[in-house]
């Protein structure tokens, strides 16, 4: 998935999240979100978000490959222990989810993710997938976009004021 989608589809669940629960939509929430959705492709120096992180990508590829550690349940589970225990905060908690949505819309691509790692190499993925970069994908960014409208326009920010809270 490209980074735009990744980054469409966390803010639009994690929007959703918002809307229908006590978590509240501030700033730091949204950019928790944004981040998290980026964070599990560090394992790949040509993604958006490796580009950018000053040779932390290539040394992550280097020692798991792409869609290997970074991708499982296990650094899912270890980022959220880790930050959630330590620092509770919205953005901490957009992070942790963000990074789930990411694992979950990877899972739904045809190359799948290695959930069980590093138990199991296998790589797990739905019964129907996407192609990186195809009509479906780019229909799935026009979904979730519309969605994350939806549902920033009905319910996930009470007062204007409290989306500044962080």
């Amino acid at each position: 998935m490209r980074y735009h989608t990744h980054i469409v589809s966390s803010l639009a669940v994690g929007t959703g999240i918002a809307a229908y629960t006590p978590v509240s939509f501030t700033i730091a929430y949204a950019a928790g979100l944004t981040l998290g959705s980026l964070l599990p492709d560090i394992d790949e120096p040509n993604s958006y978000i490796g580009r950018r992180s000053f040779g932390v990508a290539k040394q992550v590829n280097k020692a798991f490959g792409h869609r290997g550690f970074t991708h499982s349940l296990l650094a899912w589970g270890a980022i959220t222990v880790v930050l959630l225990l330590q620092h509770f905060s919205p953005f901490t908690l957009g992070l942790c989810l963000g990074y789930a949505f990411h694992v979950l819309a990877d899972y739904c691509s045809s190359q799948g993710v290695p959930l069980l790692w590093p138990f199991s190499k296998k790589r797990y993925r739905f019964v129907i997938t996407y192609r990186t970069s195809s009509f479906l994908e780019t229909l799935l960014f026009y979904c979730f976009l519309v969605l994350f409208i939806y549902f920033l326009t009905n319910g996930a920010i009470e007062d204007s004021s409290s989306i500044f809270l962080f």
